[in-house]
């Protein structure tokens, strides 16, 4: 967090313009009439403020320049080295400026507010030039001695401790700032809000910057917040609520990037949501947000597997699978077309695994291409699976049992068709015994 250098200018101006031509307008009648100020001396003043003013600077040094050789008492050292400093700063030569700011500060009999606002100034310029310890120290010369602290000064000094790594002083004065803005009854500024939550995840206290961005998101409302907020989520393992935060983010469509989508989708799968990741990644990829790579094309078909959406996760598989070199895609259709039932499809598809090769576990997939084919009744197919698949150590015991039931389920359907053929065989046999009976007879009787 710092303050950008066109911010600074802009608060040296205005406070080194009401400074330079107040002081010299409000007290002219007064400074005359005591002979703290000689005539010549304010024309001089006043030219050169008027020549700053215009933006000719180096004529306005030129008139401060006459009067360094003069004899001047402290209030009008204090007053001339007060614009040298202004016009300084209003050039960027900021060393330059804190030199003459330090003059006023040394000027015995300078005004003490002149003194004060000069302090306020050099802690200022020294927070421009990046001089850290310099800034703290004179910003706390200031508010020991000034009578109402600003919350700003607390704020600047707040900054110079976080950029000086000194979290727990910048926390105290953030605070100082917060509690003179809230009994003077005035909303938060956005930026001292960011201040508060980086003090608060520098010190690795994410939950107090998760209500930081709670507090921002309330009162000024960004995507940006957001996300942030959901990071504090995550980081607080509560992954619900990151999952909520970032799906408002979606739904506002801040969520350009494919890897932010992406991912959305994939905490919706690590929640056991596989529907609204599946729905997710076919939007993205619709949008032209999401690449249809072999790898996105597989995860969108692993979502619409895990949501049992089988007609959208058949052809996403088949593609993907395709795409592939290796055979597991195609072992993941054959699971998908097993559950829908299909089980010619899922024995294809479980043979083109088993043929591109690749697979984690060959014997599983070989143990449900035999399924496949039990379910279809090709027993023999079924059986050569199941034999191949007890090859496989880990698959043993499971391919060992299906043999098993399969040998005898295929013992059973052929003792059957015994059974059958030999009753017909039986059932032909008496009706031809009774037509032999018959002719007999007929023949006797004849």
């Amino acid at each position: 967090m710092s303050t950008s250098p066109t911010a600074i200018l802009r608060l040296l101006v205005a406070a080194l313009l009401a400074i330079s031509a107040g002081t010299v307008h409000a007290q002219r009648d007064k400074e005359q009439a005591t002979g703290a100020i000689d005539a010549a001396t304010f024309e001089r003043l006043m030219k050169a403020q008027e020549l700053t003013e215009a933006g000719r600077h180096d004529q306005a040094l030129a008139e401060l320049d006459q009067l360094k050789g003069r004899k001047l008492n402290d209030y009008a050292q204090a007053q001339m080295w007060n614009f040298y400093a202004f016009i300084y700063a209003n050039q960027e030569r900021y060393r330059q400026s804190i030199d003459a700011y330090q003059k006023v500060v040394a000027q015995p009999g300078a005004p003490e507010g002149l003194k004060l606002q000069a302090k306020y100034t050099i802690a200022q310029l020294y927070f421009q030039l990046e001089d850290y310890q310099a800034c703290i120290r004179f910003m706390n010369e200031w508010l020991k001695e000034v009578e109402k602290p600003t919350p700003t000064a607390h704020i600047m000094l707040a900054q110079a401790y976080y950029q000086a790594e000194q979290y727990d002083p910048a926390l105290r004065n953030v605070e100082a700032a917060i509690k003179l803005e809230n009994e003077a009854g005035k909303p938060l500024q956005e930026s001292w809000l960011r201040l508060l939550a980086a003090l608060y995840y520098a010190k690795s206290d994410y939950a107090r910057t998760a209500q930081v961005y709670e507090k921002l998101i309330q009162l000024y409302p960004k995507t940006s917040y957001l996300k942030q907020l959901a990071g504090m989520y995550s980081e607080l393992g509560r992954e619900m609520k990151r999952l909520a935060v970032y799906d408002a983010v979606y739904e506002h469509g801040a969520l350009g990037q494919e890897s932010e989508v992406l991912n959305l989708a994939y905490m919706f799968l690590g929640q056991g949501l596989p529907y609204k990741a599946g729905k997710i990644i076919e939007a993205g990829m619709t949008q032209g947000t999401i690449d249809k790579s072999a790898k996105n094309i597989e995860t969108l078909a692993n979502a619409w597997a895990a949501a049992s959406e089988h007609k959208k996760a058949i052809p996403a598989l088949t593609q993907a699978a395709q795409q592939s070199d290796k055979g597991l895609l195609y072992a993941r259709l054959a699971g998908v077309y097993f559950d829908a039932g299909n089980y010619a499809e899922a024995a294809e598809a479980a043979n083109k695994a088993d043929q591109k090769g690749g697979l984690k576990d060959v014997g599983g997939n070989l143990i449900l291409m035999g399924m496949a084919y039990f379910n279809q009744k090709q027993y023999e197919d079924a059986l050569q699976a199941f034999r191949r698949a007890k090859q496989h150590k880990r698959n043993f015991a499971d391919a060992a049992k299906w043999e098993e039931y399969t040998a005898a389920e295929l013992q059973r359907i052929r003792a059957l068709e015994k059974a059958r053929f030999e009753l017909q065989k039986r059932t032909e046999q008496t009706l031809e015994d009774e037509q032999n009976r018959e002719g007999a007879i007929r023949m006797r009787e004849q």
